[in-house]
């Protein structure tokens, strides 16, 4: 994918919780389906989703890098084959950036990050996409932001016939995103299915089950 840049908003709010673009991903694992996952240093674990094609295809798990940072997992789940993918990130911030939420509106805390992590997930899109839905939810790690963007040219699947497919070939989909924090600890969920384009609810209920399934431990 073409790598553009993102804005300065996005990009400091992406330094507290970067996630790695789907272009250098650790090498990946097939999943069993009903499997547990948890990530390697034991702050996210969650049962293995199933992806939502016709065929049946299982995700496969590759657990993202997180430079360094002992006090954060990141895993991507993903049936490339049908354009579906789920990334889910846990992650224990440090004193300072807690002190900066702090001082901020809780929602604007959330719209950061949910800014932050999509652009650091989707870091080939030139701007920050449409915001097509949004509300809150009450969650278990907090109350959460679910938002729905609408991403021009933003499918990973491409339309083509009889060429080379090119960036231009991409479509509008939507990606999801829910997101909460509570003191130190952020969570969030990000789900895109290109084989819905279309269909506002399919991301949405393909992040918030996701989301809701996580189970977070802060005390490493």
């Amino acid at each position: 994918m073409i790598r553009r840049p993102r804005s300065a908003t996005a990009a400091s709010w992406a330094a507290l919780i970067t996630l790695a673009s789907l272009a250098s991903p650790a090498p990946a694992q097939e999943a069993t389906r009903g499997r547990m996952y948890t990530g390697p240093h034991r702050i996210l674990s969650t049962p293995v989703p199933t992806a939502p094609n016709w065929a049946g295809v299982p995700y496969r798990i590759t657990a993202l890098d997180t430079k360094g940072d002992t006090r954060y997992d990141k895993v991507l789940f993903h049936a490339d084959d049908f354009g579906q993918y789920l990334v889910a990130g846990a992650r224990v911030l440090p004193g300072p950036a807690v002190a900066g939420m702090e001082a901020e509106q809780p929602l604007t805390v959330l719209r950061n990050l949910s800014q932050a992590t999509l652009m650091g997930w989707r870091d080939d899109l030139s701007a920050l996409p449409e915001v097509a839905r949004e509300s809150t939810l009450g969650t278990k790690h907090g109350e959460a932001l679910v938002r729905v963007y609408r991403v021009a040219k933003g499918s990973i699947l491409v339309k083509a016939q009889g060429r080379q497919p090119t960036p231009d070939d991409a479509y509008a989909t939507n990606i999801a995103s829910v997101v909460a924090r509570r003191g130190a600890v952020v969570v969030f969920v990000l789900a895109q299915n290109d084989t819905s384009p279309d269909d506002e609810d399919a991301v949405r209920r393909m992040a918030t089950e996701l989301f809701d399934a996580l189970t977070v431990s802060a005390a490493r």
